[in-house]
């Protein structure tokens, strides 16, 4: 999703910090901050609506929205990382375990996908589509790490099928609204 007008922003950047290594520095952070951002808000938005996957919408609009004005080609594995920060921590009181790793594991597929096929990056289609991929690897790897190690997800005890159905939904829908917001930005930006 990289693009000419992110080239625009950067040329700006630079007159304003004319060191590159600053620049740099500065989009990192950005990224590690909007991972962390959309995980607070994942923590502080908590609402008993029992459709697992729900917070994927704001999570997933947030990453590629962010991710579309970086030149760095794994930007949503930096996002997750800063998401995934938070989670070690602990400071938000989730209760699993291992949802640092599932984030991490998230943005690793969403940037496998977004850079293994270069030509359809720019199609909101293919963005949205690959947010809720990527979204849905989940509950998914929730199934594996509860078949190996035993531990137990509530939002696993419909079965398997609906809470894959409501991650992809949630993560295509985020990832639609993402790009769509990109696109006019970049396209009033020109």
């Amino acid at each position: 999703m990289k693009n000419s007008s992110s080239e625009v922003l950067q040329r700006s950047l630079l007159k304003v910090l004319p060191n590159k290594t600053i620049v740099t520095i500065i989009e990192v952070l950005f990224l590690i901050l909007i991972g962390m951002l959309a995980v607070t808000l994942h923590a502080r938005l908590r609402m008993p609506m029992k459709i697992p996957g729900k917070h994927g919408v704001l999570f997933m609009f947030l990453l590629i929205s962010a991710s579309s004005f970086s030149r760095f080609r794994f930007a949503t594995l930096i996002s997750c990382a800063g998401a995934s920060m938070l989670l070690f921590a602990n400071v938000l009181a989730f209760d699993d375990p291992y949802m640092a790793f599932e984030y991490m594991l998230l943005g690793f597929v969403m940037d496998m996908f977004l850079n293994g096929i270069p030509k359809l990056q720019s199609k909101v289609w293919f963005v949205a589509l690959v947010c809720g991929i990527s979204w849905m690897v989940i509950p998914l790897s929730r199934e594996v790490i509860h078949l190996t190690t035993g531990y137990f997800y509530s939002s696993l005890m419909t079965g398997l099928l609906f809470p894959t159905f409501t991650h992809f939904a949630a993560g295509f829908t985020g990832g639609l609204f993402g790009a769509m917001a990109s696109k006019g930005i970049k396209s009033t930006l020109k």
